[in-house]
């Protein structure tokens, strides 16, 4: 009589890729931010804007890449945060933080121009730049992207996350904060 041995391998590849992420995790810390300094970035006319001119509305800060896919992604989930929240309470300010990687403001302008041409979405909220030395993505995305920081009224993160995030969870971090007030 023949037994299976799928199961065995299957535990066997199960075990094996655990230890494989304990030894390949061990020592790594999770930079948590707790405070983001006032920055300025060029908005897409190629102004000077700072972060600081948000505050006073809860403020989804979406530091990205146009060149990374889950940052397409998370762009159709704030784009349901643009349609169910007023502009008035909560205002997104996406950052491309891929500038010393390449990308520019004339990539940022086709690349929401393709949303709306290719989908019908409009990208209806402020996009600006990172500096060529990464000055924001340095400090502030520097495990990855996206990054997205959740603010309050007064400037105070409430929130952040690094990789997709869906909707439904920004938007319950989002009803909390207007709770708060």
């Amino acid at each position: 009589m023949m037994r299976s041995t799928t199961p065995r391998r299957f535990l066997t590849i199960f075990l094996c890729s655990v230890f494989i992420s304990i030894v390949w995790c061990s020592g790594c810390t999770e930079k948590k931010i707790t405070y983001v300094e006032d920055f300025a970035f060029a908005d897409l006319t190629g102004q000077t804007r700072h972060l600081s001119e948000f505050y006073g509305k809860i403020l989804i800060l979406d530091l990205m890449g146009v060149n990374c896919q889950p940052c397409t992604f998370e762009m159709m989930q704030l784009k349901k945060v643009s349609e169910n929240y007023s502009s008035d309470q909560v205002a997104i300010l996406s950052i491309d933080v891929w500038v010393k990687n390449g990308e520019t403001a004339a990539l940022l302008r086709q690349y929401i121009t393709a949303f709306h041409e290719q989908a019908g979405i409009d990208l209806n909220w402020t996009f600006g730049l990172d500096d060529v030395n990464g000055s924001i993505q340095n400090v502030y995305a520097s495990e990855g992207v996206p990054t997205l920081y959740l603010f309050d009224k007064k400037g105070n993160i409430y929130y952040s996350h690094v990789g997709y995030e869906d909707y439904l969870n920004l938007a319950t971090k989002i009803d909390e904060v207007l709770r708060k007030g």
